[in-house]
C-alpha cells in the first residue's frame, strides 16, 4: 500500500454529498460486507489504510487546516474512486466498497449516539481549529434538529 498521496480539500469536496444520498449508499453497501471473509480478502494493511482515510476525512488533519466532512456526508462510491486512483490497490473494488460502507456506518452511528447523548466527541485536530470546531458544532445541532436515527440492518 502506498501512503504518499494525501487527501486535499478539493478531494474532500468531491467526496461530499447530501446526507440522504450518503446514508442510502451506506445502507446498500454495508449490508453486503461479510466481516472476516472480506477483511481477509483485503488484507490488514489495506483495511488500515482505508480506515485511516475515513478517519482523516471525518477528523481532519493538520495539513487540511480544519477541512472535514461529517460521516453521513461521505459518498462511498466517490471515496472508493479516490482511493483506487491514489493508492496502490489491486484488490476487488466491490469488497473495498463494502468495507468502506461498513466502517462509515459505524462512524455515523457513533456520531448519532453522541448527538443523542449530548456528548459530542471529535478529534483534537477539529477541537484545535476554531472554524472547524464551530462548523462541527453547527453540523451536530443540525442533526439534532433533524432527529437523526441510528442505521440498523
Amino acid at each position: 500500500m502506498s501512503e504518499s498521496i494525501k487527501l486535499t480539500l478539493a478531494d474532500i469536496q468531491t467526496i461530499k454529498t447530501e446526507m440522504n444520498e450518503a446514508i442510502k449508499l451506506v445502507k446498500y453497501y454495508a449490508s453486503q460486507y461479510k466481516g472476516k471473509e472480506h477483511y481477509e480478502h483485503l488484507g490488514g494493511s489495506c483495511v488500515m489504510s482505508a480506515t485511516n482515510t475515513v478517519n482523516t476525512i471525518i477528523g481532519s488533519a493538520q495539513y487540511l487546516d480544519g477541512g472535514f466532512l461529517m460521516p453521513d456526508e461521505i459518498h462511498v462510491e466517490r471515496l472508493v474512486d479516490w482511493y483506487i486512483s491514489n493508492k496502490t490497490f489491486d484488490g476487488d473494488r466491490d469488497v473495498l466498497t463494502f468495507y468502506f460502507a461498513s466502517y462509515i456506518k459505524r462512524k455515523i452511528n457513533d456520531l448519532y449516539r453522541s448527538i443523542d447523548n449530548d456528548t459530542l466527541a471529535t478529534t483534537l485536530t477539529l477541537i484545535g481549529n476554531k472554524e472547524a470546531r464551530k462548523e462541527f458544532k453547527n453540523q451536530c445541532r443540525k442533526r439534532k434538529r433533524l432527529q437523526v436515527k441510528i442505521i440498523r440492518q
